[in-house]
């Protein structure tokens, strides 16, 4: 009948009958157990993402030899190289430093710098190469085919690929941009040549 109801229900402690010393030391106990489980979260680290960042780097480095070699070559298709490689690298900038919003301040910021110093430091290797090598055409030529080249090659072959795959059904007119942009590309170096 007329009982009280079970503590849960009204609110209360239950009672452990030692005169409440032991819920205090159970609820100290778990406090410390989760102080000692937050410590541990902040001490690990997510691995950095090393393959990620060596693509990137590369990338740079060849973007910055690319307009180094143009710039030097050629001023009006230097600069466009550098205005379409810097939306580019914007990008893939922002892609990069995303990948590393977990890691230590020290490390991400070192991280993200990186890719420009090298961007400008293979830019400046691609102008004095192109200086080198301004008394044989045909070794200009074949430095700056090589860098077009290896920049589609990066692009059809391994960006493309890279997005069908992640992707779900094939999409023909992303292809078509791709080649409708270099064809673009192609006009604007002309009417910059005018």
């Amino acid at each position: 009948g007329g009982g009280s109801p079970p503590d849960a229900v009204i609110g209360r402690r239950p009672s452990t009958g030692g005169g409440g010393a032991a819920p205090k030391k159970s609820y100290l106990a778990q406090s410390r157990q989760i102080h000692e489980l937050a410590e541990q979260s902040e001490r690990a680290v997510v691995p950095f993402p090393w393959p990620f960042a060596i693509a990137v780097y590369i990338d740079c480095m060849m973007d910055g030899l690319l307009i180094g070699l143009t710039l030097v070559t050629s001023q009006s298709a230097g600069m466009f190289m550098a205005v379409a490689l810097c939306v580019e690298m914007g990008f893939l900038g922002l892609t990069f430093s995303t990948s590393t919003t977990s890691q230590p301040i020290h490390r991400k910021l070192l991280a993200n710098v990186m890719g420009p110093v090298i961007l400008a430091a293979s830019s400046l290797v691609g102008g004095l190469v192109v200086n080198s090598l301004a008394n044989s055409p045909s070794a200009l030529v074949g430095c700056t085919s090589f860098g077009t080249a290896a920049l589609l090659y990066m692009v059809c072959e391994e960006l493309l690929v890279a997005a069908h795959e992640s992707g779900g059904d094939h999409v023909w007119w992303i292809d078509l941009q791709v080649y409708m942009g270099f064809m673009f590309s192609l006009v604007l170096s002309k009417a910059f040549e005018a």
